[in-house]
């Protein structure tokens, strides 16, 4: 008996830059996987916040402190071109690290790095190098101090490194919504970028990673204006709330949360056009 096995993987051109290169093979979207009741019961029952106990040990890092640093890793993760949940799960190592330990300020670029290595290592087809990081901080960190403080993380976290993310919940919550197959790609993007603007607020910390994903697919179907006329955004997120029995109050909050950073952060569609009218 013979067998056929068809690859759904493609290569797809970065066109962002003169030079054509590959981008990373992204594994085929499975919906038989998506659509098991089972994935979304395990994605659940592993997942935990960044931040359980706030401020359980003492430390000298502010929150501005933790806003910068996760900025120059956000930049340092679009540089490089990484996966996209790279730099959340960065984060997530980054908050889990400091709530159960002390830190000093000056070795907060430190830990930074470090956490960028070791998820690079776990969500990255071609993981970051400690040499190409030590350049990104300017030599302030050395190669011999990644290395240590590697294993210094990793055994503070428990060696538990595969952690859920918002971002895994994606497909699971797409397949849900009531949008034309069409408009997934544009939600796809738009809810990225939300994840990685959370990764980036300590007041996110709190939430799961289920509530965060409820939010940010909420908030760019809205943002999209993609919502039919007899549905509105609480209604969605009642939707996404069924679908992964959550907490409605904490999805409420981050939600409210989410729209409050994006007022402050994120230009509105307005704003984008008065630029392009502009010639800027």
């Amino acid at each position: 008996m013979e067998l056929t096995l068809f690859c759904h993987e493609s290569v797809e051109l970065d066109s962002s830059s003169q030079v054509k290169t590959p981008r990373p093979i992204r594994a085929f979207r499975d919906a038989v996987l998506t659509g098991d009741t089972r994935v979304r019961q395990n994605l659940l029952s592993s997942e935990r916040p960044n931040i359980i106990k706030p401020g359980t040990e003492p430390t000298d890092v502010q929150p501005y402190m933790r806003r910068i640093l996760t900025g120059w890793m956000l930049q340092v993760c679009e540089d490089q071109k990484c996966e996209e949940e790279v730099f959340p799960l960065a984060v997530h190592y980054l908050d889990r690290y400091m709530s159960q330990n002390a830190l000093r300020k000056c070795h907060l670029q430190l830990l930074g790095t470090v956490c960028m290595f070791l998820a690079s290592k776990l969500r990255e087809s071609v993981p970051l190098s400690a040499a190409k990081l030590c350049v990104y901080t300017d030599h302030a960190v050395t190669l011999p101090e990644i290395l240590q403080w590697e294993v210094l993380v990793v055994s503070q976290l428990g060696w538990d490194l595969a952690s859920v993310l918002p971002s895994d919940f994606l497909e699971l919550l797409l397949q849900a919504l009531p949008l034309e197959a069409q408009n997934h790609a544009a939600v796809r993007r738009h809810t990225h970028s939300y994840i990685a603007l959370t990764a980036t607020e300590l007041k996110f910390s709190v939430f799961t990673p289920s509530a965060v994903a409820c939010a940010c697919v909420t908030a760019a179907v809205e943002r999209l204006k993609l919502l039919r006329d007899d549905l509105s955004a609480d209604d969605l997120l009642q939707l996404l709330r069924d679908i992964l029995d959550g907490d409605m109050a904490s999805l409420r909050s981050c939600l409210s949360a989410l729209e409050e950073t994006i007022a402050l952060t994120l230009p509105t569609p307005a704003d984008l056009q008065d630029t392009q009218e502009g010639g800027v």
